[in-house]
Order: structure tokens, then C-alpha cells, then sequence
């Protein structure tokens, strides 16, 4: 009898482990409050990520210290799978350079890269500014009266406009906010003046853009020039992806990496992307952690260039 209570138990605990993953709703930690590019990008995938998953994603914003009080959160989680992230170029990349914190751009397992985007410079619909020429002149004209927006301090948005601003020999006022989509509230109702987000952000709230921060124009935006045509040397991108607490169980990792390629391959999820006129750009595992770590390289010198580094 005794055996056969512990050939039972032997067979339950067994059946438990054997479980399919995911058994219950998998969290997605978005570092930024709503509204935003990573917030919008993470609610694009989680329609088509639950149908192949075959389970809930529960998609959870939690602001704050430009995106490190998220991914902090993160990187401490136990390691199972029911807690990931929609991270971004600032939080992930860009904030380890500028302080110390409790966690690196390598804390993680790299799931997969789902976007990398443009930045734009944008206005409201009624604003002054016409051009990026109308810009600069008021930057010059009235030194450090140019307020321009960020979703934080040393975020790729501030770095972008401060590159901007110091390459033009102009100057501004920084004005960092929680989030983009407090940012964008922030614009229209007249607290700043400008700011660089993405070509998703202006679309949500009806923005102008006046010029993006890359190499050639955008197909969506054919008549909006680059910065570099300004004269400009500069170039911005919001990229982002999903990360998990680092030590994942491979068969888990796996299933995630697996299911991050299959969702941001359908045609639901490229369409709702479209909408939002974000440009899709996936990245397997392996290359999203090195394209990472790569980025982390070459931002830690634009930190120190801008003096942005926490003493």
C-alpha cells in the first residue's frame, strides 16, 4: 500500500511538472505609463502573442525613473516565464549607462526584437513652427527658452534632442516626463514646445511632424525631410523588444522565442502596426541581445559626450 501511495504521489508531482507552459496569464511589464511607443507596440503584439500562446497576456504599465523601476522589477522575477517585458532603447540600454543600477543591459534573456523606429520632431497641429529651420532660429534667438518634451531623463528622446540642439549650437529646456503619452498631454496643452517621438506617437495624437531623425525619409512620411538634410548630422531610432528575468528554463525560452516570431509574422499584427505607421523590424534572440549590447556601446559615449552621467 505504501508503495502504491508513493507511486501515486511520484505520478502526480510528475504530471504536474509535465504541464504545458503557459498554464496561467503571462504578465508584460511595459516600463512606461500608456500612450507611448513601447505601450502601443506591446498591445499591438498581444492580440496575435495570446492566439499562439493559447493563453491571456496581461499587459501592465509601471512608470517611472525613465523605464528602470520596471525593468528593475524584472530582472528580479523569478525566472519562469510568467513575467516579461516590453522594453526599449532607454530603460534598457541607455539608463545603465547613466548610473548605477540594480540590474545591466545583459540581466536578461533576449526573447526576441519586434520594432525599430524612427524618431520624428513634432509639433502640434497649430504650432508656430513650420519647419526645422523655424526651430533652431527660436532655439538661438531665445537661448533656453526652446521647452521640448522627453519620457525621461537620458532617454533616447532627450538624447536625441539635446544631440540636436548642441550640433545646431542652439540651446533648450528640458522638460522629462513619466512617460510619452504624459509628454504628448504635456505638448497640447502648450507646457512644451516640441519634442522627437516616434511616427506611432504622432499618429495617436495628432501631430505635425516636421523632420525624422534618419538617414533617408520614412515611405509613410515622404514629405517630411530628415534632419540631415537640415545640415544636421543626427540620427535617432526608438527600438524595443520582449526581455524575460534571465535564467529561463530553455523549454520555456523556447516557447516564447518561438511564439514572438510566429505572432509578429501574421498578417493581424503587421496590419495593426501599420495603422500606427511603425515601421516592424524583427530581431531572433541571439541578434537582439548583441544588437544590445552593441547599442549600449556606442550610447555610453554619447552619455559622456552630453555630460548626462549621474555623479
Amino acid at each position: 500500500m505504501k508503495k502504491l501511495l508513493m507511486l501515486f504521489v511520484s505520478f502526480s508531482m510528475s504530471a504536474s511538472f509535465a504541464q504545458p507552459f503557459p498554464t496561467k496569464p503571462i504578465t508584460v511589464i511595459v516600463p512606461f505609463g500608456p500612450g507611448g511607443t513601447t505601450d502601443l507596440m506591446a498591445r499591438v503584439l498581444q492580440v496575435e502573442f495570446e492566439k499562439v500562446l493559447g493563453g491571456p497576456i496581461i499587459i501592465t504599465n509601471k512608470a517611472g525613473a525613465g523605464g528602470t523601476i520596471a525593468m528593475a522589477e524584472v530582472a528580479r522575477a523569478n525566472p519562469d516565464g510568467y513575467t516579461i517585458a516590453m522594453t526599449t532603447i532607454g530603460p534598457q540600454v541607455l539608463q545603465p549607462t547613466l548610473k548605477k543600477l540594480s540590474y545591466q543591459t545583459d540581466s536578461f534573456d533576449y526573447l526576441c526584437g519586434t520594432y525599430d523606429v524612427p524618431l520624428m520632431l513634432m509639433v502640434t497641429a497649430d504650432s508656430a513652427f513650420e519647419s526645422l529651420a523655424n526651430v533652431i532660429a527660436y532655439a538661438k534667438q531665445n537661448p533656453g527658452k526652446l521647452a521640448y518634451g522627453s519620457s525621461g531623463q537620458g532617454t533616447a528622446l532627450h538624447i536625441s534632442m539635446a544631440a540636436l540642439l548642441k550640433k545646431a549650437g542652439a540651446d533648450g529646456l528640458h522638460v522629462p516626463y513619466k512617460s510619452s503619452g504624459e509628454m504628448a498631454t504635456g505638448l497640447l496643452g502648450k507646457h512644451v514646445m516640441i519634442f522627437a517621438e516616434t511616427p506611432a506617437v504622432a499618429t495617436q495624437y495628432h501631430l505635425r511632424p516636421l523632420a525624422v531623425f534618419a538617414d533617408k525619409r520614412l515611405e509613410t512620411h515622404p514629405n517630411i525631410p530628415t534632419v540631415i538634410e537640415s545640415g544636421i548630422d543626427v540620427r535617432g531610432t526608438v527600438w524595443g523588444g520582449l526581455v524575460a528575468p534571465k535564467g529561463l528554463p530553455a523549454d520555456v525560452r523556447n516557447k516564447l522565442q518561438a511564439a514572438c516570431a510566429k505572432a509578429t509574422g501574421t498578417e493581424g499584427y503587421k496590419a495593426s502596426a501599420n495603422r500606427l505607421n511603425s515601421p516592424l523590424l524583427f530581431r531572433d534572440a541571439a541578434t537582439f541581445a548583441a544588437f544590445a549590447a552593441s547599442e549600449a556601446k556606442a550610447y555610453a559615449a554619447a552619455v559622456r559626450e552630453f555630460g548626462l552621467e549621474e555623479r
